[in-house]
């Protein structure tokens, strides 16, 4: 398969996935949702491959869904169930594969952004990465897993402050509250992602799947069923006339 919204590079039994779009500060648009999909598949199909660096082109690691995309579509809620439902697709293939993830977080991680973190086994951040929820300014509700997995890796408070209280959560706030690994400068942050990789990959990696999935089955066995109640609740919510309104800000400050 061709890429156009990633890049995948091969790298010994490490599989770098760059998202993109920095133009767009790597937004998930609905093409690349695709393209993650796809790449997840062929890294789990490559029996070499152990482990799946995820990063971002840019100046940010992502900040968050295609939000310009869906206003401009014809039925902004469809759009949602589109993009929402194949990345939630993807993230559950990544949650139930045998891949160990690494995060690679040099900048903003923001509403889907931070979904991606979440879903990483391990997540290497430079001192001038963030992570916030950002759904409310838009007048929506979490998607990718962030209303799932944020109160069980960061507890229910943090995660109120972050998800309802709106809390930019600064590299060493995220390191302290268990949300980062690992923190890291940023020249040497692909260098370290790297020896973390090989790392992994050089132990016995015939283990690294199993124990990843008793390490996560029981935070993950309800997580299907609670995706798609992100997914339905977020195209619900897109409609409301507030909603509109804050998404068509958003788009005006950005373009302006």
């Amino acid at each position: 398969m061709t890429f156009e919204t990633i890049t995948v590079e091969r790298d010994g039994a490490l599989l770098w996935l760059t998202l993109n779009r920095p133009n767009e500060a790597n937004a998930l648009s609905i093409p690349l949702a695709d393209e993650f999909c796809a790449a997840i598949d062929q890294a789990e199909a490559d029996a070499g491959c152990h482990v799946l660096v995820l990063q971002g082109a840019g100046k940010f690691f992502c900040a968050g869904g295609d939000v310009a995309g869906m206003a401009g579509s014809a039925d902004p809620a469809d759009f949602l169930r589109t993009l929402a439902g194949t990345m939630h697709a993807g993230l559950l293939s990544l949650a139930r594969s045998r891949l160990v993830t690494i995060a690679a977080v040099h900048g903003p991680a923001a509403g889907a952004g931070l979904g991606l973190v979440l879903n990483a086994d391990f997540v290497l951040a430079t001192p001038k990465a963030s992570f916030l929820s950002a759904y409310a300014g838009i007048g929506l509700t979490p998607d990718c897993g962030v209303s799932y997995l944020l109160p069980q890796i960061v507890g229910p408070r943090r995660a109120a402050e972050i998800g309802l209280g709106g809390r930019v959560a600064t590299a060493q706030e995220a390191l302290d509250w268990g949300l980062v690994t690992e923190l890291v400068e940023e020249a040497d942050l692909r260098n370290r992602a790297r020896q973390l990789g090989e790392r992994l990959a050089g132990g016995a990696t015939q283990a690294l799947g199993p124990t990843k999935r008793l390490l996560t089955s029981a935070r993950l066995s309800a997580y299907a069923e609670h995706l798609a109640d992100e997914v339905e609740t977020i195209s619900r919510l897109v409609s409301l006339p507030d909603s509109k309104e804050r998404v068509a800000a958003f788009v005006e400050r950005r373009r302006s």
